[in-house]
């Protein structure tokens, strides 16, 4: 990080950044779950309705691993956390239907239901509030060049 870049950021700003990479963890490990054992993940999917799931797989690791590096890097960051709001929205109801269960099942679906509002809250959060300072876009933007150490110089 340059001093430039060092002396402007704070503790929020890293806070900000964390917050960040912690939502979108998930995602990004899902993602990759699914593209490493796409015929399990296409069969579970398959398992719980999803009679398309063959097609829509691809879709939906590229939705994944794509809005998760969206949030983390800050460029676009509000469309990602847009799209994973709705996302983990979606799967809550689907996946997690704790109205459905038999009573032995029920506090693991509640909780998982829970845990999806919970994501789609701190993913609103961001979609709303956008994502701080430390984002990639602003230093792409504005043409600045990396240097071999990593180093952020400024455009002339």
């Amino acid at each position: 990080m340059s001093t430039a870049i060092a002396s402007r950021t704070t503790k929020s700003d890293l806070a900000l950044l964390l917050a960040r990479i912690l939502l979108a963890s998930l995602f990004v490990f899902s993602g990759l779950q699914k593209a490493l054992h796409y015929n399990g993940a296409v069969d579970w999917a398959a398992s719980h309705g999803i009679s398309v799931a063959a097609y829509l797989m691809w879709a939906v690791i590229a939705l994944e691993l794509g809005a998760s590096a969206l949030v983390v890097s800050g460029w676009h960051a509000r469309e990602g956390a847009w799209a994973l709001m709705l996302w983990v929205l979606w799967t809550g109801f689907w996946f997690h239907r704790f109205w459905e269960p038999p009573p032995q099942m029920w506090q693991i679906m509640v909780d998982d239901f829970f845990h999806h509002l919970v994501m789609a809250g701190g993913f609103l959060y961001v979609a709303v509030c956008g994502p701080g300072s430390l984002v990639i876009h602003r230093h792409l933007h504005r043409g600045d060049r990396v240097s071999a150490s990593g180093a952020i110089r400024p455009s002339p």
